[in-house]
Protein backbone atom coordinates (compact mmCIF):
# COMPACT_ATOMS: atom_id res chain seq x y z
CA UNK A 1 0.00 0.00 0.00
CA UNK A 2 1.59 3.50 -0.99
CA UNK A 3 0.81 6.33 1.34
CA UNK A 4 1.05 9.74 -0.01
CA UNK A 5 2.24 12.55 2.24
CA UNK A 6 -0.60 15.07 3.42
CA UNK A 7 0.35 18.93 3.72
CA UNK A 8 0.29 18.26 7.75
CA UNK A 9 2.75 15.62 7.11
CA UNK A 10 5.14 17.54 4.64
CA UNK A 11 5.25 20.67 6.93
CA UNK A 12 5.93 18.68 9.78
CA UNK A 13 8.90 17.11 7.81
CA UNK A 14 9.85 20.18 6.43
CA UNK A 15 10.44 21.82 10.39
CA UNK A 16 11.96 18.80 11.66
CA UNK A 17 14.31 18.92 8.76
CA UNK A 18 14.53 23.20 9.99
CA UNK A 19 15.22 21.49 13.64
CA UNK A 20 17.74 18.68 12.19
CA UNK A 21 20.22 21.09 10.02
CA UNK A 22 19.96 24.63 11.49
CA UNK A 23 20.25 23.53 15.57
CA UNK A 24 19.61 26.02 17.80
CA UNK A 25 23.09 26.98 20.03
CA UNK A 26 22.49 27.68 23.07
CA UNK A 27 26.50 27.38 23.25
CA UNK A 28 26.13 30.13 20.72
CA UNK A 29 23.22 32.29 22.84
CA UNK A 30 24.71 31.93 26.23
CA UNK A 31 28.07 33.45 24.97
CA UNK A 32 26.32 36.27 22.80
CA UNK A 33 25.96 37.84 26.52
CA UNK A 34 29.34 38.14 27.56
CA UNK A 35 30.56 38.90 24.13
CA UNK A 36 28.48 42.12 24.56
CA UNK A 37 30.04 42.95 27.89
CA UNK A 38 33.83 42.76 26.22
CA UNK A 39 33.76 46.13 24.95
CA UNK A 40 33.33 47.80 28.18
CA UNK A 41 35.84 45.51 30.26
CA UNK A 42 38.28 46.51 27.72
CA UNK A 43 37.40 50.00 27.92
CA UNK A 44 37.18 49.99 31.93
CA UNK A 45 41.03 47.70 32.01
CA UNK A 46 42.23 50.88 29.71
CA UNK A 47 41.08 53.51 31.75
CA UNK A 48 42.92 52.36 34.98
CA UNK A 49 46.33 50.32 33.37
CA UNK A 50 49.52 51.85 34.38
CA UNK A 51 47.45 54.62 36.69
CA UNK A 52 49.77 54.78 39.69
CA UNK A 53 48.10 56.47 43.23
CA UNK A 54 48.94 58.18 45.86
CA UNK A 55 48.16 56.20 48.51
CA UNK A 56 50.21 57.84 51.15
CA UNK A 57 46.88 60.55 51.28
CA UNK A 58 43.94 60.51 51.75
CA UNK A 59 42.60 61.91 48.14
CA UNK A 60 44.71 59.39 46.58
CA UNK A 61 43.43 56.12 48.66
CA UNK A 62 40.24 56.96 48.11
CA UNK A 63 40.33 57.08 44.45
CA UNK A 64 42.40 53.81 44.55
CA UNK A 65 39.91 52.29 46.21
CA UNK A 66 37.31 53.60 43.89
CA UNK A 67 39.15 52.16 40.82
CA UNK A 68 39.11 48.85 42.68
CA UNK A 69 35.85 48.68 43.39
CA UNK A 70 34.50 49.48 39.72
CA UNK A 71 37.40 46.98 38.36
CA UNK A 72 35.48 44.15 41.50
CA UNK A 73 31.97 44.97 41.11
CA UNK A 74 31.41 45.95 37.98
CA UNK A 75 34.03 44.19 36.09
CA UNK A 76 34.90 40.28 37.69
CA UNK A 77 32.20 39.58 40.33
CA UNK A 78 29.63 41.00 37.57
CA UNK A 79 30.94 38.16 35.47
CA UNK A 80 30.69 35.52 38.08
CA UNK A 81 27.59 36.54 39.37
CA UNK A 82 26.21 36.76 35.35
CA UNK A 83 28.05 33.05 35.28
CA UNK A 84 25.98 31.58 38.14
CA UNK A 85 22.82 32.95 36.68
CA UNK A 86 23.44 31.59 33.30
CA UNK A 87 24.63 28.12 35.23
CA UNK A 88 21.00 28.11 36.96
CA UNK A 89 19.33 28.84 33.36
CA UNK A 90 20.93 25.89 31.35
CA UNK A 91 20.34 23.71 34.75
CA UNK A 92 16.55 24.69 34.72
CA UNK A 93 16.66 24.62 30.95
CA UNK A 94 17.73 21.08 30.82
CA UNK A 95 14.52 19.68 32.77
CA UNK A 96 12.46 21.84 30.98
CA UNK A 97 13.77 20.95 27.77
CA UNK A 98 13.54 17.03 28.94
CA UNK A 99 10.05 17.37 29.38
CA UNK A 100 9.23 19.06 26.29
CA UNK A 101 11.18 16.44 24.38
CA UNK A 102 9.55 13.52 26.08
CA UNK A 103 5.94 15.41 25.54
CA UNK A 104 7.20 15.91 21.64
CA UNK A 105 8.37 12.40 21.34
CA UNK A 106 5.14 11.09 22.57
CA UNK A 107 3.70 12.36 19.39
CA UNK A 108 5.36 10.46 17.08
CA UNK A 109 6.97 7.25 19.20
CA UNK A 110 3.49 5.35 18.81
CA UNK A 111 3.04 5.50 15.28
CA UNK A 112 7.13 4.28 15.26
CA UNK A 113 5.92 1.80 17.36
CA UNK A 114 3.06 0.70 15.40
CA UNK A 115 5.24 0.43 12.12
CA UNK A 116 8.22 -1.14 13.47
CA UNK A 117 5.68 -4.10 14.87
CA UNK A 118 4.44 -4.55 11.28
CA UNK A 119 8.18 -4.82 10.45
CA UNK A 120 9.08 -7.00 12.86
CA UNK A 121 6.14 -9.34 12.58
CA UNK A 122 7.05 -9.79 8.70
CA UNK A 123 10.93 -10.51 9.57
CA UNK A 124 9.87 -12.81 12.37
CA UNK A 125 7.33 -14.82 10.22
CA UNK A 126 9.99 -15.17 7.68
CA UNK A 127 12.27 -16.17 9.68
CA UNK A 128 9.70 -18.81 11.08
CA UNK A 129 9.29 -20.50 7.39
CA UNK A 130 12.61 -20.25 6.82
CA UNK A 131 13.63 -22.66 10.02
CA UNK A 132 10.75 -24.46 9.39
CA UNK A 133 11.91 -25.01 5.63
CA UNK A 134 15.49 -26.09 7.01
CA UNK A 135 14.07 -28.01 9.72
CA UNK A 136 11.75 -30.07 6.90
CA UNK A 137 14.77 -29.97 4.97
CA UNK A 138 17.03 -31.41 7.71
CA UNK A 139 14.82 -34.15 8.40
CA UNK A 140 14.04 -35.60 4.78
CA UNK A 141 17.86 -35.44 4.46
CA UNK A 142 18.18 -36.98 7.62
CA UNK A 143 15.71 -39.69 6.78
CA UNK A 144 17.45 -40.49 3.19
CA UNK A 145 20.83 -40.93 4.97
CA UNK A 146 19.31 -43.40 7.48
CA UNK A 147 18.21 -45.41 4.93
CA UNK A 148 21.30 -45.49 3.34
CA UNK A 149 23.13 -46.62 6.21
CA UNK A 150 20.75 -49.02 6.96
CA UNK A 151 21.07 -50.52 3.45
CA UNK A 152 25.09 -50.52 4.32
CA UNK A 153 24.72 -51.95 7.65
CA UNK A 154 23.14 -55.25 6.73
CA UNK A 155 26.88 -56.38 5.81
CA UNK A 156 27.38 -56.07 9.63
CA UNK A 157 24.06 -57.70 10.68
CA UNK A 158 24.93 -60.38 8.78
CA UNK A 159 27.83 -61.70 10.72
CA UNK A 160 27.64 -64.79 11.91
CA UNK A 161 24.31 -65.64 10.23
CA UNK A 162 22.88 -68.59 9.04
CA UNK A 163 23.44 -68.63 5.21
CA UNK A 164 19.59 -69.07 4.95
CA UNK A 165 18.95 -65.47 6.68
CA UNK A 166 21.95 -64.06 4.49
CA UNK A 167 20.34 -65.52 1.38
CA UNK A 168 17.14 -64.19 2.22
CA UNK A 169 18.16 -60.64 3.09
CA UNK A 170 20.22 -60.80 -0.69
CA UNK A 171 16.82 -61.89 -2.00
CA UNK A 172 15.04 -59.00 -0.66
CA UNK A 173 17.53 -56.32 -1.31
CA UNK A 174 17.94 -57.55 -5.00
CA UNK A 175 14.28 -56.94 -5.44
CA UNK A 176 14.59 -53.22 -3.88
CA UNK A 177 14.18 -50.31 -6.44
CA UNK A 178 15.00 -46.85 -6.40
CA UNK A 179 12.71 -44.36 -8.07
CA UNK A 180 11.54 -40.87 -7.37
CA UNK A 181 10.53 -41.53 -3.72
CA UNK A 182 14.78 -41.76 -2.95
CA UNK A 183 14.58 -37.99 -4.76
CA UNK A 184 18.31 -37.30 -5.26
CA UNK A 185 19.28 -39.75 -3.19
CA UNK A 186 18.10 -42.57 -5.65
CA UNK A 187 21.79 -43.14 -7.61
CA UNK A 188 23.60 -43.09 -3.92
CA UNK A 189 21.39 -45.41 -2.06
CA UNK A 190 21.47 -47.73 -5.22
CA UNK A 191 25.11 -47.92 -5.44
CA UNK A 192 24.86 -48.73 -1.48
CA UNK A 193 22.49 -50.99 -1.86
CA UNK A 194 24.23 -53.07 -4.97
CA UNK A 195 27.68 -52.73 -2.65
CA UNK A 196 26.18 -54.67 0.16
CA UNK A 197 24.58 -57.09 -2.30
CA UNK A 198 27.47 -57.84 -3.89
CA UNK A 199 29.48 -58.58 -0.12
CA UNK A 200 27.00 -60.64 1.15
CA UNK A 201 27.35 -63.01 -1.78
CA UNK A 202 30.70 -62.78 -0.99
CA UNK A 203 30.09 -64.03 2.69
CA UNK A 204 27.32 -66.40 1.37
CA UNK A 205 29.74 -68.00 -1.01
CA UNK A 206 32.54 -67.73 1.60
CA UNK A 207 30.84 -69.12 3.82
CA UNK A 208 29.11 -72.55 1.89
CA UNK A 209 32.75 -73.23 0.96
CA UNK A 210 33.71 -73.46 4.40
CA UNK A 211 30.85 -75.61 5.13
CA UNK A 212 31.43 -78.06 2.30
CA UNK A 213 35.21 -78.12 3.39
CA UNK A 214 34.43 -79.36 6.56
CA UNK A 215 31.62 -82.28 5.29
CA UNK A 216 34.06 -83.43 3.08
CA UNK A 217 36.76 -83.20 6.14
CA UNK A 218 34.24 -85.02 8.44
CA UNK A 219 32.99 -87.74 5.51
CA UNK A 220 37.22 -88.15 5.13
CA UNK A 221 37.90 -88.70 8.83
CA UNK A 222 34.84 -91.19 8.94
CA UNK A 223 35.99 -93.24 6.46
CA UNK A 224 39.18 -93.51 7.97
CA UNK A 225 37.87 -94.47 10.93
CA UNK A 226 35.38 -97.10 9.43
CA UNK A 227 38.51 -98.41 7.47
CA UNK A 228 40.53 -98.74 10.33
CA UNK A 229 37.60 -100.55 12.20
CA UNK A 230 37.11 -103.14 9.89
CA UNK A 231 38.06 -107.11 10.40
CA UNK A 232 40.81 -108.46 8.29
CA UNK A 233 39.54 -109.61 4.98
CA UNK A 234 38.80 -113.53 4.60
CA UNK A 235 41.32 -115.86 3.12
CA UNK A 236 40.06 -116.71 -0.37
CA UNK A 237 38.79 -119.49 -1.61
CA UNK A 238 40.25 -122.00 -3.34
CA UNK A 239 39.27 -122.40 -6.84
CA UNK A 240 37.55 -125.67 -7.84
CA UNK A 241 36.27 -126.97 -11.18
CA UNK A 242 33.74 -125.57 -12.71
CA UNK A 243 30.58 -127.43 -12.79
CA UNK A 244 29.23 -128.27 -16.27
CA UNK A 245 27.52 -125.34 -17.93
CA UNK A 246 23.65 -125.20 -17.28
CA UNK A 247 21.12 -125.82 -20.23
CA UNK A 248 20.40 -122.21 -22.40
CA UNK A 249 17.34 -120.39 -21.58
CA UNK A 250 15.24 -119.60 -24.42
CA UNK A 251 15.24 -115.94 -24.91
CA UNK A 252 11.17 -114.38 -24.21
CA UNK A 253 10.72 -110.66 -25.38
CA UNK A 254 8.33 -109.14 -22.26
CA UNK A 255 5.18 -107.22 -24.25
CA UNK A 256 5.35 -103.31 -24.24
CA UNK A 257 2.91 -102.56 -21.88
CA UNK A 258 4.66 -104.07 -19.11
CA UNK A 259 7.70 -101.63 -19.40
CA UNK A 260 7.93 -99.27 -16.75
CA UNK A 261 7.98 -95.36 -17.70
CA UNK A 262 11.37 -94.13 -18.25
CA UNK A 263 12.64 -92.36 -14.82
CA UNK A 264 12.66 -88.51 -16.19
CA UNK A 265 15.88 -86.46 -15.58
CA UNK A 266 16.12 -84.16 -12.77
CA UNK A 267 15.08 -80.79 -12.51
CA UNK A 268 18.17 -78.24 -12.09
CA UNK A 269 17.81 -76.63 -9.35
CA UNK A 270 16.82 -72.77 -9.16
CA UNK A 271 18.74 -70.21 -7.45
CA UNK A 272 17.25 -67.88 -5.68
CA UNK A 273 20.23 -65.51 -5.54
CA UNK A 274 20.28 -65.23 -9.46
CA UNK A 275 18.40 -61.95 -9.96
CA UNK A 276 20.71 -60.29 -7.32
CA UNK A 277 23.71 -61.88 -9.48
CA UNK A 278 22.97 -60.37 -12.45
CA UNK A 279 21.74 -57.36 -10.90
CA UNK A 280 25.53 -56.71 -9.86
CA UNK A 281 26.53 -58.05 -12.76
CA UNK A 282 25.01 -55.52 -14.37
CA UNK A 283 26.03 -52.62 -12.51
CA UNK A 284 29.77 -53.74 -12.38
CA UNK A 285 29.56 -53.46 -16.21
CA UNK A 286 27.73 -50.58 -16.54
CA UNK A 287 30.61 -49.07 -14.50
CA UNK A 288 33.34 -50.22 -16.06
CA UNK A 289 31.70 -49.34 -19.33
CA UNK A 290 33.86 -46.83 -21.44
CA UNK A 291 32.21 -43.26 -21.58
CA UNK A 292 30.48 -43.03 -25.11
CA UNK A 293 32.86 -41.35 -27.76
CA UNK A 294 31.97 -37.85 -28.18
CA UNK A 295 29.62 -36.79 -31.06
CA UNK A 296 31.51 -33.92 -34.08
CA UNK A 297 29.28 -31.31 -34.13
CA UNK A 298 29.47 -28.25 -36.48
CA UNK A 299 28.32 -25.43 -34.53
CA UNK A 300 31.01 -23.07 -32.20
CA UNK A 301 31.76 -24.39 -28.70
CA UNK A 302 29.59 -22.30 -26.78
CA UNK A 303 28.77 -24.10 -23.12
CA UNK A 304 30.25 -22.10 -20.52
CA UNK A 305 30.69 -23.08 -16.56
CA UNK A 306 27.84 -21.08 -15.60
CA UNK A 307 25.48 -22.50 -17.77
CA UNK A 308 26.53 -25.91 -16.52
CA UNK A 309 26.36 -25.44 -12.69
CA UNK A 310 22.98 -24.12 -13.56
CA UNK A 311 21.61 -27.00 -14.98
CA UNK A 312 22.94 -28.87 -12.32
CA UNK A 313 20.62 -26.91 -10.39
CA UNK A 314 22.71 -26.23 -7.37
CA UNK A 315 23.36 -29.59 -5.65
CA UNK A 316 26.47 -30.15 -6.84
CA UNK A 317 28.75 -27.40 -8.36
CA UNK A 318 32.08 -27.71 -10.47
CA UNK A 319 34.85 -25.65 -12.33
CA UNK A 320 37.03 -25.92 -15.08
CA UNK A 321 39.69 -28.09 -12.99
CA UNK A 322 36.78 -30.56 -11.79
CA UNK A 323 35.92 -31.22 -15.59
CA UNK A 324 39.84 -31.47 -16.21
CA UNK A 325 39.83 -34.19 -13.80
CA UNK A 326 36.89 -35.70 -15.71
CA UNK A 327 38.73 -35.83 -19.11
CA UNK A 328 37.04 -32.94 -20.57
CA UNK A 329 39.12 -29.82 -21.53
CA UNK A 330 37.76 -26.36 -23.08
CA UNK A 331 36.97 -26.85 -26.51
CA UNK A 332 37.01 -23.16 -27.42
CA UNK A 333 37.49 -19.78 -25.34
CA UNK A 334 34.81 -16.77 -25.15
CA UNK A 335 36.84 -13.87 -23.72
CA UNK A 336 39.11 -15.27 -20.92
CA UNK A 337 37.34 -18.10 -20.33
CA UNK A 338 37.01 -21.59 -21.13
CA UNK A 339 33.53 -23.01 -23.10
CA UNK A 340 32.96 -26.63 -23.96
CA UNK A 341 30.57 -28.04 -26.69
CA UNK A 342 26.67 -28.86 -25.85
CA UNK A 343 27.33 -32.14 -27.14
CA UNK A 344 30.01 -32.85 -24.12
CA UNK A 345 27.08 -32.15 -21.26
CA UNK A 346 25.70 -35.69 -21.49
CA UNK A 347 29.39 -37.32 -21.31
CA UNK A 348 29.70 -34.80 -18.32
CA UNK A 349 27.14 -35.78 -16.63
CA UNK A 350 27.92 -39.52 -17.14
CA UNK A 351 31.48 -38.89 -15.91
CA UNK A 352 30.41 -37.41 -12.86
CA UNK A 353 28.22 -40.38 -12.04
CA UNK A 354 30.99 -42.65 -12.49
CA UNK A 355 33.22 -40.75 -10.51
CA UNK A 356 30.23 -40.09 -7.70
CA UNK A 357 29.69 -44.13 -7.59
CA UNK A 358 33.47 -44.93 -7.48
CA UNK A 359 33.72 -42.73 -4.32
CA UNK A 360 30.56 -44.05 -3.19
CA UNK A 361 31.87 -47.68 -3.44
CA UNK A 362 35.62 -46.73 -1.48
CA UNK A 363 33.68 -45.05 1.11
CA UNK A 364 31.15 -48.40 1.19
CA UNK A 365 34.26 -50.79 1.38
Amino acid sequence: MTETATPTTAVAQQQASNIATKPMSIKDTVLAQFKETEAGLRAMAEKYRNVVYDVTTTKGMNDAKAARAELRDDGRRMLTRTEAAVKADVNELKKVMGDEVERLVAIVKPVEDAIDAQIKAEEKRKADEKAERDRKEAERVGAHRANIEQLKAYVEQAEGQPVEVIEKAIAALGDMTFGEEWEEFAQEAEAACLATVQRLLAMVESEKTRIENARLQRELEEARAALAAQAPAPAPAPVTESAPASAPVAFEVEPWGDDEPAALPAAEPVDPLAPARQRVSSWAAARNAPAPAPVVEAAAPGLNLGTINERLGGAITTSAEGLRILGFEPAGKVGAHGVYREADFPLILAAMVRHIEAVQAKAAA
